[in-house]
């Protein structure tokens, strides 16, 4: 189902609120969380029959939570009202779960994610289902870039960055198993945070690759990356792969100010020349703007045996769709793209020595990496290989977000600037495991310098807009 009327009552001119500045409001009551509601559903009637964001909204379900909310004390819980959009491989009981193909098409589960049991428990009002491409991994999706429509918004999780970077929710909920979170945000000039691995349960949510896959999180402030994370995080005995020793405290969640400039590691790695010109630049300018902020950054080579990361990466990727979803493809293989078809015959190809490799290389990286990071207190590297792509059927180089994927260090994209066809350019912030909130606290010193991610001009519901 698209997001459809039934909104009956104007709401009062708000710029698109962050989840920060909106519970601030609902705690002075200057707010309710139906108005706060309503005006997101407005932006969504006003822009999504060309922006293409949601697979799935029912406005009378959403007033109906955020009512609920009102109900309540005010901030009764942490996400006391906040809406928020989900990736459509996310399990929901109430919602349909499509997982980006016909396949599944209206498909209603009878359980919910990890995540949406966290959401539902810390009070947020989910807005419903965002964009995905097939299975996560396959033919790119409808979604458009809000920035320019006739650019990509990155995939695999094009919804939600999409739809965060429009003003339609505060927050979005994607996954990354290669690129899919941080590609996303750096086109359409949000913030995109990868946690470590393991931080966030992915049980309830459609699996591509158990040795990658990763839940992240889009958002215009670093305040609203550290308060979702701070209530996403945490063990699951139904995802083994969760863990607990160096898990961040709540308090630790809080955004520590920096009392000094950062020491940074910039690593352009093997890769460097997929870059364009212009992304070359743009991320060494960013270098500059740091130096001149007081920043410390000393460029490391990577080891040569890291040349072979992304093989390894494609190696889990791909071995574990076919064991994933191999059995689809099997019975409806005409039903899938030749895309993802491609894919999966790659994957039940793989060698068992193979993937022995990969799992071996990606324990080395990361024991070399872990080394790098007690040295600096973080990673200065390219999020994307240059500008903003046009047209959909391309969705971006993934090669740059792979690495920190494999060896599941956290990773934020960080909105810095304006390509030449006018479209946000990022760079990409890497932290040592299990210290996020360390990460999140040295994002939050390069958003103050760099600034808030931009709006799309023009593209917002005018003050007097009613449904």
């Amino acid at each position: 189902m698209r997001p459809h009327g039934g909104m009956s009552h104007p709401v009062n001119a708000l710029p698109p609120l962050t989840a920060i500045d909106g519970l601030q409001a609902l705690e002075k009551r200057s707010l309710t969380a139906q108005e706060w509601a309503q005006y997101c559903l407005n932006c969504i009637q006003d822009q999504d029959p060309q922006i293409q964001a949601w697979e799935y909204c029912d406005p009378q379900q959403v007033l109906k939570q955020a009512s609920v909310c009102d109900q309540a004390s005010p901030l009764s819980a942490p996400l006391w009202g906040v809406p928020i959009g989900i990736k459509d491989i996310i399990a929901t009981a109430d919602m349909p779960t499509q997982w980006g193909t016909p396949l599944y098409a209206g498909q209603h589960l009878d359980f919910n994610a990890t995540v949406v049991e966290r959401l539902q428990a810390a009070g947020a009002v989910i807005v419903g289902k965002t964009v995905t491409t097939e299975y996560a991994s396959g033919a790119s999706a409808r979604t458009r870039n809000p920035h320019n429509l006739n650019h990509t918004p990155g995939a695999s999780s094009s919804g939600s960055a999409a739809a965060v970077a429009a003003g339609m929710v505060p927050l979005a909920i994607g996954t990354q198993t290669m690129g899919s979170v941080i590609r996303p945000a750096a086109y359409c000039g949000v913030l995109g945070y990868k946690p470590s691995f393991g931080l966030i349960s992915r049980f309830g949510i459609l699996p591509v690759s158990r040795d990658l896959d990763h839940v992240g999180i889009f958002a215009r402030c670093v305040a609203d990356l550290a308060l979702l994370g701070s209530v996403l995080a945490g063990a699951d005995p139904r995802d083994a792969d969760t863990w607990v020793a160096k898990y961040p405290n709540r308090a630790d969640w809080n955004l520590s100010p920096r009392t000094q400039p950062p020491k940074l590691a910039l690593i352009r790695g093997p890769f460097w020349n997929l870059v364009e010109p212009e992304g070359q630049e743009h991320l060494l300018q960013v270098v500059e703007q740091l130096k001149a902020a007081g920043a410390t950054i000393m460029e490391l080579d990577l080891p040569a045996d890291f040349s072979n990361y992304f093989t390894h990466v494609e190696t889990l990727a791909y071995s574990g769709l076919a064991v994933n979803h191999g059995k689809d493809y099997k019975e409806a293989g005409d039903r899938l793209s030749p895309k993802l078809s491609q894919l999966i015959e790659q994957g039940r190809s793989v060698a068992p020595l193979a993937y022995a490799a990969a799992r071996h290389a990606s324990h080395a990286y990361s024991q070399y990496l872990a080394q790098v990071l007690s040295q600096y207190d973080g990673i200065l590297t390219p999020a994307t290989t240059g500008i903003t792509p046009k047209g959909l059927d391309y969705t971006g180089n993934p090669v740059f977000c792979a690495l920190w994927t494999l060896t599941g260090l956290p990773a934020i994209a960080i909105p810095c600037g304006i390509g030449t066809n006018g479209l946000p350019m990022a760079v990409q912030l890497v932290g040592d495991r299990g210290r996020d909130s360390a990460l999140l606290s040295l994002a939050h010193w390069m958003v103050g310098l760099f600034g808030a991610p931009i709006l799309p001009s023009g593209m917002f519901i005018s003050a007097n807009t009613t449904s």
